[in-house]
């Protein structure tokens, strides 16, 4: 075997040579992220697709989870090298078209521009700041804005959105994407420079939210819980997950908001089967990368049941350490798309780092997805250099029996983020600075 000194150019090698590394006790789950970041890498060649089989063919919202998943792996130039292609599918009107209806595309390919230069640290290219304007004028120019006082006024049309969610509807997704997607492009034309349509996109994504708020506060009355559903004109159902997007990954509401809290409560109450979500639209089997979606909402809240799901998928994979779009329950095999299935390897790469290392607010949140049988197994743990809003940090978990020893070591770009190790069954603590170590003892 060659040595990485002697690697040809174009080898794995080269391909993985910035990958965010990660060591843990847990063999099959090491083996599941490594296999997801080599799978993604092999079908990021420049195009980007979802699938080698099927769906060897380009969607915005695939990408967006494809891109964001490599960028928080470490892989930021293939990143780079991939961005054109969303931004060719631009049409004159604005619109980020890869499949008709798809009305989430817009905000999808505006945020992920976005979270590309957050986590790079890399200013957005002038080229880039037409496409930014025009992708962020159809937003405004789609929203519905008459009939004054109907539950989906100044929201995005029916469309088919996301195909699990169900036949065109007034979708949430979207709506979220939207609003995460104008949040983000406003920041990157401020700095291009572009300080008025920075404002207005900004005015326009609080008030898209606030047309959100609205719709859900005048359809209170038709649910007996709290959780929010797949559109205004739906009962709860398994199209509801797609409302999670508020949550994961766009953080528009709270962690802790008892409305996602509730949504995710229905979807274990009475969409999951196996342990795992059962889509029983379109899809109608167990789907992998859904059921980490509600996982990761439970991460937020604090809930440490969020990793009983992550388990649940990583039995869900095949020998081979690939997922399906959707895995029959009865044979555990698949029952829709390809066999290899990238957004379910994206989550599960995302998993692993927001276990270790994720943003909240003005925090950087160590550890709190660290199961117990991983910090109780003796063994060291390891994660980085893992890429942030506000720079890179590695992480090292030492046990010290009883307590834990974490060291860090950050490049941090301007301001810094607050730290906050949370380790499950380990009292809080707050640190800060580029470089620590500290001895986290267990609750008394």
């Amino acid at each position: 075997m060659e040595s990485s000194a002697q690697a040809r150019p174009g080898s794995w090698d080269d391909a993985l040579a910035p990958q965010t590394r990660l060591g843990i006790p847990d063999q099959h789950a090491q083996f599941l992220y490594d296999t997801a970041v080599r799978m993604l890498a092999l079908l990021t060649p420049g195009n980007v697709y979802p699938g080698p089989f099927t769906y060897k063919r380009f969607w915005v919202r695939d990408t967006a989870f494809l891109l964001h998943a490599l960028l928080c792996a470490g892989l930021h130039d293939r990143v780079g090298r991939a961005l054109p292609r969303p931004l060719s599918t631009q049409q004159r009107d604005g619109f980020f078209h890869s499949q008709e209806g798809e009305w989430d595309a817009n905000g999808a390919a505006l945020w992920t521009l976005y979270r590309y230069c957050q986590l790079t640290g890399t200013r957005p290219l002038p080229a880039w700041h037409r496409p930014i304007i025009r992708g962020g004028r159809w937003i405004i120019k789609k929203r519905v804005r008459s009939p004054r006082g109907a539950p989906h006024a100044g929201l995005l049309p029916p469309g088919f959105s996301a195909e699990h969610l169900g036949a065109n509807d007034w979708y949430y997704w979207d709506d979220f994407w939207a609003v995460g997607g104008l949040r983000g492009a406003a920041v990157l034309l401020e700095q291009l420079g572009d300080h008025a349509w920075a404002d207005r996109f900004r005015d326009e994504a609080d008030d898209l939210l606030a047309a959100i708020e609205r719709s859900l506060e005048m359809t209170a009355d038709r649910r007996p819980r709290v959780g929010i559903p797949a559109s205004p004109y739906r009962r709860m159902d398994a199209g509801a997950v797609g409302s999670l997007a508020g949550g994961y990954p766009l953080q528009i509401l709270p962690a802790e908001d008892p409305r996602l809290a509730d949504t995710a409560a229905f979807l274990r109450e009475n969409c999951f089967v196996g342990g795992g979500f059962f889509q029983d639209m379109i899809h109608s089997g167990i789907n992998p990368y859904l059921t980490l979606h509600v996982a990761q909402v439970l991460l937020r809240d604090g809930d440490s049941r969020w990793f009983d799901l992550v388990e649940v998928v990583a039995r869900l994979a095949s020998s081979t350490g690939q997922w399906p779009e959707a895995v029959h329950p009865r044979t555990g095999g698949g029952c829709m798309g390809d066999g290899q299935h990238m957004w379910a390897a994206a989550e599960w790469v995302m998993a692993i780092r927001n276990a270790f290392v994720r943003e909240e607010d003005e925090r950087a949140i160590i550890g709190s997805g660290l199961p117990a049988h991983w910090l109780e197994s003796g063994q060291p743990l390891s994660f980085g250099p893992a890429a942030t809003r506000w720079g890179t940090i590695a992480l090292a978990f030492e046990p010290s029996h009883p307590n834990m020893t974490v060291r860090w070591h950050a490049t941090w770009r301007d301001r810094p983020p607050d730290l906050e190790i949370r380790l499950l069954g380990f009292e809080p603590v707050k640190a800060a600075g580029e470089r620590g170590e500290l001895t986290v003892g267990r609750f008394s």
